[in-house]
């Protein structure tokens, strides 16, 4: 796919470390695919051994552990992190390891948790960077510092690999660009509509600044779209509640000379909710040129906002035991069991499969050389499942770099176009233009025009074009291979390209 839009782009956007670790299992002779598929077998064991010894960071209770660690790893398996395939699934648990390492002060670990991520994933990365910062200076709430020459030292030494490995990465995006900036991403059109992939507007279309995937700043533990939809209290109460309780708690417990074991490590949650919105408003001003501002936020509050349930829960459970509440207590202890069960048995992969296999298959029997185009939704899968070059894909319309979001909107349209399949001049300058070797189509679109679903929410109107089903007989009589089914239709262009065949085009078709 040498020369390919989306190949290079996605090349591109691939941290070192995860192209790092492709190639590697390509040159021991396992396949990308395959070595993805199976990543969640290696980060979902080690996420949950990190949740365990970062929760063992805050208590010494076994139940309190278990169920803090088993609330942390709920809610990465409904993040769509783990079974991603992406460097944000080899983030997870890197993620953890830096949290367990900065909480127990283990400098030389936590370093390193950080360069990794850097590396791995950049944007929460620099959130822990920042509790770390304030770890290491002793930020004594309200705005108390005690530093030394030594942590400063570390710390900016620190500070300048992370931020300048983040800076790399960014630099290699450079040839893609400009990055989008806000004011454009409200007139960008899978960016305002609320069905996009890459949609930033609730349901009235105002920017969801408190809780979306994209650019929202509470986790989306529970899918919500928007500030005014009511799933964000949800989280809010399942993440933030409980970290700023934990944090009153501590506050109380020190004024009271009560510091248990461990004690110090309660007042991360505090630092954890500045460093995260910290750095949300950092990245929420010049978005989107640092990455999207959820994923600075999003990360690491879920993963510290649901310890801190689990280890109010268990606080709670312990109390109402132990007193007179215990038919409360057993209901709760129902109810949590229940919860976790539920969440362990629903996980949220996010995995989906074309479903036409057979013009998979039929694109794979093709020359690797072969070029794809058209419109179908299982297009999405070309270059995955078939290594063939395709020209442009919703599932690949990604508006952060314009240069890129401008080349593959333009294959849309321009595979929209070829759908008219008149035969005219127009119409084989786009096939000599994008170098078609093959275009498929869904069938429903050529006996109606109207583009389907998926691509509506990505390219901007006009979503129709007159069918053109009817031409296909005459296609194959000139002597194209047509393939058919109930649901694709593939035409193969060789006989549009061939020689001076363009000039001897029947009249007819055109």
């Amino acid at each position: 796919m040498q020369g390919n839009v989306l190949a290079d782009y996605w090349q591109q956007t691939a941290p070192l470390f995860y192209r790092a670790l492709l190639y590697a299992s390509h040159a021991v002779g396992i396949e990308p695919l395959v070595m993805m598929k199976s990543l969640g077998l290696i980060v979902l064991p080690a996420s949950a051994y990190f949740a365990w010894r970062l929760a063992s960071a805050f208590t010494a209770d076994p139940f309190a552990r278990f169920l803090a660690s088993s609330c942390v790893i709920g809610a990465i398996l409904h993040i769509d992190a783990v079974f991603s395939g992406t460097p944000r699934a080899i983030a997870v648990p890197l993620i953890l390891m830096t949290l367990y390492a900065i909480a127990s002060e283990r400098r030389i670990l936590a370093v390193t948790g950080l360069l990794l991520q850097a590396v791995v994933y950049p944007a929460p990365a620099i959130t822990c960077l920042a509790i770390y910062a304030l770890d290491m200076l002793r930020w004594n709430p309200p705005f108390t510092l005690a530093w030394d020459a030594r942590r400063v030292t570390v710390l900016v030494l620190t500070t300048l690999a992370v931020v300048t490995a983040g800076l790399i990465f960014k630099e290699g995006l450079a040839g893609w660009g400009p990055a989008l900036r806000l004011d454009e991403a409200l007139h960008i059109y899978s960016m305002t509509d609320f069905g996009g992939r890459s949609t930033i507007v609730g349901a009235d279309g105002s920017v969801a600044w408190l809780c979306s995937r994209r650019i929202g700043f509470l986790p989306a533990i529970l899918n919500c779209r928007g500030n005014d939809d009511p799933r964000l209290l949800l989280n809010f109460a399942v993440t933030i509640a409980p970290m700023i309780a934990l944090a009153i708690a501590y506050q109380k417990r020190a004024k009271q000379g009560r510091l248990a074991s461990g004690a110090k490590a309660w007042r991360f949650f505090l630092y954890t909710l500045v460093a995260a919105l910290l750095c949300y408003i950092f990245a929420a001003s010049v978005a989107f040129s640092v990455h999207l501002p959820s994923r600075y936020s999003q990360p690491v509050l879920a993963i510290m906002g649901m310890l801190a349930l689990g280890l109010c829960m268990a606080g709670l459970l312990k109390r109402a035991l132990a007193g007179s509440f215990r038919v409360p207590g057993i209901i709760l202890a129902m109810v949590l069991a229940l919860g976790l069960i539920a969440t362990f048995a629903t996980p949220q992969t996010t995995i989906v499969s074309p479903r036409n296999g057979d013009l998979i298959a039929l694109i794979s029997a093709t020359p690797r050389t072969t070029h794809v185009a058209g419109i179908e939704q299982d297009l999405d899968f070309v270059p995955l499942l078939t290594s063939r070059a395709l020209l442009a894909s919703t599932e690949h319309d990604i508006p952060y770099h314009r240069r890129y979001h401008q080349l593959n909107q333009a294959g849309l349209r321009a595979s929209m176009r070829m759908a008219a399949l008149d035969g005219s001049p127009a119409f084989r300058r786009l096939l000599k233009r994008h170098d078609t070797d093959l275009l498929i189509f869904d069938r429903a679109f050529l006996s109606t025009g109207i583009l389907p679903q998926k691509y509506r929410h990505t390219m901007p109107p006009p979503h129709r074009i007159k069918p053109s089903i009817g031409k296909l007989q005459t296609i194959r009589t000139f002597g194209c291979r047509v393939v058919e089914t109930r649901r694709w239709i593939a035409i193969f262009t060789g006989c549009f390209r061939q020689g001076s065949r363009s000039a001897k085009f029947p009249r007819f078709l055109a």
